[in-house]
């Protein structure tokens, strides 16, 4: 086949130049994005049960529904977390399910589940996860020279119109965009404080007034009347579209008739408020922009800043700033990889150029590697692959390898030009010897990567672009080198000589042959002479390995430093939404020390794509960015410090921000979480007792849980005695309680464009002046009489403390106390359930524990499944290559060597073994085989030809030297940029480069020196 080709260059170089265009016009027109488009395995059910208690909404709607989705098929977990007014349950789904059949599951689920639910419940809704529906960025608004904080001036309510109704809906006509989500928005009201003497003076009651608000207010519709040959239609209305309407209401009480104005003052008003948006110390609007699922990020980029830059232009007193930018990550990590290709590149063909000492055979290795990397591209068009963090570094992984094929066949060319083969022969033979090993190297890799694929969860569904395009770049690599590279070497070696031209520059380097051999020779005689030393350094790399895995500590993924934070406080304290936002401003000045960028979102947001549980007023979430990575855990130990310092019953955490990274691998999740379940059912637990609960465990070992919030309140008890004697009325007393707390929405005034709610309010009083100031009206007697009492005199009020938010899951309710930076899992769990059983606490808890360290511990247990299985792929291909069963464990013997080398290397340089580490190991335990596979079948085949076993060794050695030497260097020398680079790609890969790096360096030396020792162990009788 090859000389056939030999003979059909311009065929050959036609053939590659086409696949090398097609690569190249596909690289232009493949998408590009973060991660793999995955789809999310979560379902979320919101629960919505307004003025229901967390106690009350849980018992009679959470947990039926939760109980009903539990027989949903595919379920992995369940979780719901309720407090006052809603409820969130989220359902997780194994990996590979079917969200579209589970989205329909659910529903019908919930369908059923309505029969059991009281029948004024509203209908859960139904949240499908996406990765779509985490914001590209939030854009926040603010007014230039203010440093005001509260929304109520008539600056920022035309803000929030002019965000709503110009900058949303313009962002929105851009097509790369689905939606814009708002938060910080302040809305208004129109407001009725009834003047309470004069009502009383009227005798005119609330109830009149709700009711002459009513009659006032309705549109019954509309009739045809004919008129000759025309018809029209004749409309009824009394709808309420202005104040003045309002004002001008009549109210008849006997003989008198009154107007709403006279009894009360009237007024558009700022709602009252649950939340706030802040942006760097200021009142914000944020704008979430949502990009539409099939758009191109960088087109969207585009259009959005062309929008901006051109409100900034004509609105110069509003400031645009930008945070949570995933735009900025994702170009900064995929021009970083890239970049790393590009010097991987640069790297291998300086080495090339260094072992071969001239220009040519570098230059047609680097054309043929060129061509392999262009024509991948094509590969990934075809499939719909696109090019992310993960599929660029399966890439850059795959580099290394790729020029092992074209350095063995120009390594082996040009062995048979110096033995005086004539150019033509030389390509021929030269190539022809080694299609069958490097198909076997090609085989055993990908065998290592093709049961990655097979791993549960998301990892399994992620490295599926990995494997993929390392697959696809060592088959086209691998044909590339036995189809193109021949030809080209023809083509390059068979140009005449130019005098003194660049073409013809020989290189004197450092690194001639015959240097190379008497390394080889001194390093074979060394093992050799020291046969039970190397013996035993084999026979301990096993135990070592086994314990460096079990010291080496463990985790998920890496830990990626980022310059984003963010920070969920509760302060656990019945605080209104002002305070929490002083507290919060003074918080930022600890971020201000280091210049950070900051924005919170305090209390309740409108976020209508808000899968979370909603926040409370006392809660406020804080994103904080700074200029350097390193800035970031100091200024989270000084943020809760002063938290813990000012407010110690505060609960506060830490996680990254949500990305499409976040969303797929949970990196935020807790350790451990100790799940405390109540054994009994009749009293919820009181505070005192979680408390002191919490402080045992951080005594006895050592780590502070994040705490559990509770909640202060207030019952308000309705004497039914009290309102039987003085006759008074239920629904009236309801109805004066919510109107002096400022809850009573009575109409709505329906203006042009937007609907107002109508409230009747009191006067702002605490708890007690209203109970000791406010009369109710007693039901009128039968002479029409009627009379006042206060509201203290048939109302009781006592406080009260409870759970702020009730968590269950598949085994009902429980208590979660959240370990974070957690060094020995085991032992904390030990302590946790000393504690349990100390006192009288046994008789009240059983425990039960999750958390990140069983997901890990799962994840690394398939991992050596998957390594097992991995070396008896390769075990299989090898003894069908070698025709031996014998001759694999020899090759197989070294991967032990380098699995503890690596984890020695991580250990010492404070890595965890994680995903991307363990994946570097296995990886490797395919790649530097390749160099021993090699080596072996050139010792079988000196041997066949009669040469002594000692001699052959030399021999083969000598024959494979440079090039395993090279191939080692180019795989090594593929990784290290990943080394010096600190993007989020990077980062991820890191832990792959360091185990890689380290197990082929000591591989290449085991190869080279170990490997012939066990071979001349077993084949030593047979050669005497």
């Amino acid at each position: 086949m090859v000389r056939f080709l030999l003979h059909r260059p311009i065929a050959v170089l036609m053939a590659f130049t086409a696949c090398f265009i097609m690569g190249l016009v596909t690289y232009f027109t493949i998408p590009v994005s973060l991660l793999p488009d995955i789809a999310i395995p979560e379902i979320t059910v919101q629960v919505s049960g307004q003025n229901s208690s967390a106690r009350e909404l849980e018992n009679t709607i959470v947990k039926p529904v939760r109980l009903q989705l539990m027989q949903v098929a595919g379920l992995r977990d369940i979780h719901s977390e309720t407090c006052d007014g809603s409820g969130i349950i989220k359902l997780s789904f194994d990996f590979g399910t079917n969200t579209d059949l589970a989205f329909i599951e659910v529903n019908e689920k919930i369908d059923a589940a309505m029969n059991y639910l009281p029948r004024e419940v509203e209908r859960p809704r139904v949240v499908k996860a996406s990765a779509t529906d985490i914001p590209v960025f939030c854009l926040n608004l603010t007014l230039k020279g203010s440093e005001q904080t509260h929304g109520g001036n008539e600056e920022f309510l035309d803000l929030c119109l002019f965000a709503e109704n110009v900058i949303k809906r313009r962002i929105e006509q851009l097509p790369e965009v689905a939606m814009v989500d708002m938060t910080g928005v302040v809305g208004r009201e129109l407001q009725i404080v009834p003047d309470m003497s004069r009502l009383e003076m009227a005798n005119i009651t609330l109830d009149d007034i709700e009711q002459a608000l009513s009659e006032n207010n309705v549109e019954p519709g509309s009739m045809v009347v004919r008129d000759g040959y025309y018809e029209y239609n004749i409309k009824f209305s009394t709808l309420l579209r202005t104040v003045d309407d309002v004002r001008d209401i009549f109210i008849r009480k006997g003989e008198r008739v009154f107007q709403l104005k006279e009894l009360a003052k009237i007024g558009i008003v700022p709602e009252r408020e649950t939340g706030v948006s802040l942006a760097n110390g200021k009142r914000a609007v944020t704008l979430a922009v949502i990009k539409q699922a099939d758009e191109n990020m960088e087109n969207m980029k585009e259009a959005l800043v062309e929008v901006t830059d051109h409100f900034k232009s004509i609105y110069p007193d509003i400031e645009l700033t930008i945070t949570r930018n995933q735009t900025e990550l994702l170009d900064y990590t995929i021009s970083n990889l890239k970049q790393n290709l590009s010097l991987g590149f640069l790297f291998i063909c300086i080495v090339a150029i260094i072992f071969l000492g001239d220009v040519k055979s570098p230059a047609v290795i680097g054309l043929s590697m060129t061509t392999s990397i262009i024509t991948s591209f094509l590969f990934f068009y075809l499939f719909d692959m696109s090019l992310n963090i993960i599929s660029l570094s399966g890439l850059i992984l795959a580099l290394g390898m790729m020029i092992d094929s074209s350095i063995v066949v120009t390594e082996n060319i040009a062995q048979y030009r110096a033995n005086g083969c004539s150019l033509e022969d030389a390509c021929a033979k030269g190539t022809s010897e080694v299609i069958t090993p490097m198909l076997s190297s090609t085989f055993t890799t990908i065998a290592v990567f093709a049961p990655l694929v097979f791993m549960s969860g998301i990892a399994g569904a992620i490295f599926f672009d990995q494997a993929f395009a390392v697959t696809v770049g060592l088959m086209v690599s691998y044909f590339t080198g036995i189809m193109l590279l021949p030809v080209l070497y023809k083509l390059v070696y068979s140009i005449p000589d130019i005098k003194h031209g660049f073409w013809n520059m020989r290189i004197n380097n450092l690194v001639k042959e015959h240097t190379l051999d008497r390394f080889y020779d001194r390093g074979v005689d060394l093992v050799f002479n020291h046969k039970g030393a190397s013996l035993l350094f084999i026979s301990l790399t096993l135990p070592l390995c086994v314990a460096l895995f079990y010291i080496i500590p463990k985790s998920r993924m890496p830990e990626i430093d980022q310059n984003e934070l963010i920070a969920h406080i509760e302060w656990n304290e019945n605080i209104h939404v002002d305070e929490n936002r002083a507290r919060v401003a003074e918080l930022f000045g600890e971020a201000d020390k280091v210049g950070a960028r900051h924005t919170a979102d305090i209390g309740q947001q409108q976020f209508l794509l808000n899968r979370d549980r909603e926040m409370s007023v006392s809660e406020a979430e804080l994103y904080l960015k700074t200029k350097e990575t390193d800035q970031i855990g100091p200024l989270q130990e000084s943020i809760l410090n002063w938290v813990k310092r000012r407010y110690p019953e505060a609960v506060i955490s830490f996680s990254p921000p949500e990305t499409v990274f976040e969303k797929l691998f949970v990196t935020g999740e807790a350790d451990i979480v100790a799940e405390f379940y109540a054994r009994d059912k009749e009293k919820s637990p009181d505070a005192s007792t979680l408390h002191r609960l919490e402080k045992e465990m951080t005594d006895k070992s050592g780590i502070s849980p994040v705490g559990v919030a509770f909640e202060n309140h207030l019952n308000l008890s309705i004497d039914q005695r009290k309102l039987l004697l003085y006759n008074v009325s239920y629904d009236e007393v309801y109805r004066v309680l919510k109107t002096a707390f400022k809850e009573n929405e009575v109409a709505t005034l329906r203006s042009y464009q937007q609907y107002l709610p109508i409230t009747l309010a009191g006067n702002g009083q605490s708890v007690d002046q209203v109970l000791r100031n406010t009369l109710v009206r007693t039901t009128p007697n039968e002479r029409q009489e009627s009379h006042y009492v206060p509201l203290n005199a048939v109302v009781k009020v006592s406080s009260g403390e409870d759970l702020k938010t009730l968590t269950a899951g598949k085994n009902g309710e429980f208590i979660p106390f959240s370990f974070y930076g957690v060094d020995d899992a085991e032992a904390l769990m030990s302590d946790i359930r000393e504690v349990v059983s100390e006192g009288d606490s046994s008789a009240n808890w059983d425990i039960d524990f999750s958390g990140s360290f069983f997901s890990n511990k799962r994840m690394l247990n398939e991992l050596v499944v998957i390594l097992l299985i991995s070396i008896l792929l390769m075990y299989f291909i090898l003894a069908a290559q070698f025709e031996s069963f014998l001759q694999p464990l020899i090759l197989l013997l070294e991967i032990p060597i380098d699995v503890a080398a690596s984890l020695l290397v991580l250990w010492v340089f404070g890595h965890t073994l994680n995903l991307m580490s363990a994946i570097g190991i296995v990886v490797t335990c395919g790649i530097i085989i390749n160099d021993s596979i090699l080596k072996l079948d050139a010792i079988n085949e000196l041997r066949k030809d009669g040469i002594p076993l000692l001699e052959a060794i030399h021999e083969a050695g000598r024959r494979r030297l440079r090039p395993i030497i090279m191939t080692s260097l180019t795989t090594i020398f593929g990784m290290v940029p990943l080394l010096f680079s600190f993007d989020m790609g990077s980062e991820l890969q890191k832990p792959l480069s360091i185990a890689m790096i380290s197990a082929m360096l000591v591989g290449t030396a085991v190869s080279l020196f170990i490997i012939p020792l066990v071979y001349w162990y077993i084949y030593r009788r047979e050669s005497a």
